[in-house]
């Protein structure tokens, strides 16, 4: 269905972005909103909201104006901007609401469990949005206010250590949850043992989330909110049981026998006295144990009856079943990596690995080649996620080079290659990864005026040819997408357009001049 625009009204500036999440209510709400992509999802997410009262709210970083929701069937559904002005929203993705759903389902959650005065801060002196959430409350028959802390933003371990002492001077108590990017959790989980991590995930016409508990040697798993409660000591989720010494990993999900810990002592014969005892220990067939591990003989040990003495386990043998249950504790954390590794965030990825590292240290025997190779594969794709540039490293090169595409618009018009553009400005560009290519070109022309040609136009392949990625930062900035035949015409009818915009400032210049 086609827009009508009215005279009357004001004149609607199409929006370059697709924008997933918007407010409900006022621009001030905390009620987030998120439009699912699927037009199959669209008929059912509008019958919730019927008022169709959505706004770039100011708790997402947007600018207040109204937005409306947008059905496609060629495209993704989002939201759009129906009043004219510039919007400097940062995020708009379908996570860029997240802190709102964390912060209204914990307030919640707390509610429910008779906690008093429950209040959330989106906003804190010193911190931009998105980057904690605080949620104050107090218990029954307390005066005291405790603070529970979201940390959604990544920080130093010194910065970290330091508010953490400076909240504890605060509060009357101070329990840390973490999100999926604060790459915080390790620090945590040296400190007690494990880290609360939290996240959400998109379901249906809204997003849920989930609570995870993060142990040095397994992968996070994930359970609802509403399987966890909160105690005197932090959110016990199924994976924590409540000690007297406070939260600590339940049993039954407690580490391997791969991973290192406290020496299993072994099921041996009982001696008939101390004296025989000491003669066995000083048998020639004793070996020295390995640090960590279990103390092994390969003497004899008399019979409770006394009668003939019955054998203790080899040497070898112990060493084949240390290397059995690290075996399998290593092809369950790679399988588990092989489903879902994907999808994990790197400081996860990198707890799984961990894992695996301690199963081969536990292992007496070389590592098969097969289980090796699969290894070094997902290693290898640690490494090349923590290479990938952080977000603020995206924003840094997005501005440098759109000064370098806005100079070259306005002087000759010549696209540029990406390693020209590395000659330029940063050796790194030309290196990044695809994805990270588009982000940055997406930055570029976040701003750009939907009546103009994206300054990434001027970033073309060899040989002046349409660079294979501009299709894709058209597709982001909700620009028409050519077919792929028409791709190279239509390219270069951006490059005329801006050609003809700097032959026009030309223009406009020397008729100044000579005014002048």
């Amino acid at each position: 269905m086609q827009h009508i625009r009215s005279s009357t009204m004001p004149v609607e500036e199409e929006d370059t972005r697709k924008v997933q999440t918007a407010v409900s209510g006022s621009p001030g709400a905390d009620r987030p909103v998120y439009l699912p992509m699927d037009a199959a999802a669209y008929d059912r997410f509008i019958r919730e909201y019927p008022a169709r009262e959505f706004y770039c709210g100011t708790l997402l970083g947007g600018c207040g104006r109204k937005l409306s929701a947008r059905k496609y069937r060629d495209k993704k559904c989002h939201f759009a901007h129906v009043v004219s002005g510039r919007c400097r929203r940062v995020s708009t993705n379908e996570a860029s609401a997240d802190h709102l759903y964390v912060g209204r389902a914990l307030a919640a959650w707390l509610k429910k469990q008779k906690y008093r005065n429950v209040h959330v801060r989106y906003r804190q002196r010193g911190q931009e949005l998105r980057e904690v959430i605080d949620i104050i409350y107090t218990r029954a028959g307390s005066p005291l206010r405790h603070l529970m802390r979201v940390q959604l933003a990544r920080r130093s371990k010194a910065e970290w250590e330091h508010s953490d002492a400076e909240l504890h001077g605060q509060w009357g108590d101070v329990q840390w949850l973490f999100g999926p990017d604060s790459m915080l959790a390790n620090w945590q989980v040296d400190r007690q043992g494990h880290a609360i991590r939290i996240q959400c995930r998109p379901s249906g016409i809204t997003r849920v989330v989930e609570v995870g508990v993060q142990f040095p040697d397994t992968p996070v798993a994930w359970v609802s909110l509403s399987r966890c409660r909160m105690t005197d000591h932090g959110v016990q989720a199924p994976a924590l049981e409540l000690t007297p010494a406070g939260l600590a990993r339940a049993r039954d999900t407690g580490p391997s026998p791969s991973v290192k810990s406290d020496p299993v002592p072994v099921t041996a014969p009982s001696v008939e006295a101390p004296a025989r005892q000491s003669r066995a220990s000083e048998a020639p067939g004793r070996v020295e144990p390995r640090p960590g591990r279990r103390e092994i003989s390969t003497g004899r040990s008399p019979s409770p009856e006394g009668g003939s003495p019955s054998p203790i386990p080899s040497l070898d043998g112990f060493r084949a079943e240390d290397d059995r249950r690290a075996t399998e504790r290593l092809v369950s954390l790679l399988d588990r990596l092989d489903q879902v590794g994907d999808d994990l965030h790197l400081d996860q990825l990198q707890a799984v690995l961990r894992g695996i590292s301690a199963c081969e240290e536990a292992m007496w025997h070389p590592l098969d080649p097969v289980l090796r190779r699969r290894v070094t594969v997902w290693r290898a794709h640690a490494a090349a996620m923590a290479a990938r540039p952080t977000l603020r490293e995206i924003y840094a090169y997005a501005d440098s080079v759109r000064w370098a595409l806005g100079m070259a618009a306005a002087r000759t018009a010549r696209p540029f290659t990406w390693t020209e553009l590395g000659e330029r400005l940063d050796h790194r560009l030309p290196t990044l990864h695809p994805d990270d290519k588009v982000s940055v070109l997406v930055e570029v022309d976040r701003t750009t005026c939907s009546d103009r040609p994206l300054l990434s136009a001027l970033v073309a392949a060899r040989g002046n040819r349409v660079h294979p990625l501009y299709a894709h930062v058209l597709d982001h900035l909700d620009r028409p997408v050519p077919a792929p035949p028409m791709a190279q015409p239509s390219w270069e009818e951006d490059v005329r357009h801006h050609r003809r915009l700097r032959d026009l400032r030309e223009r406009r210049y020397r008729i100044t001049t000579r005014v002048a």
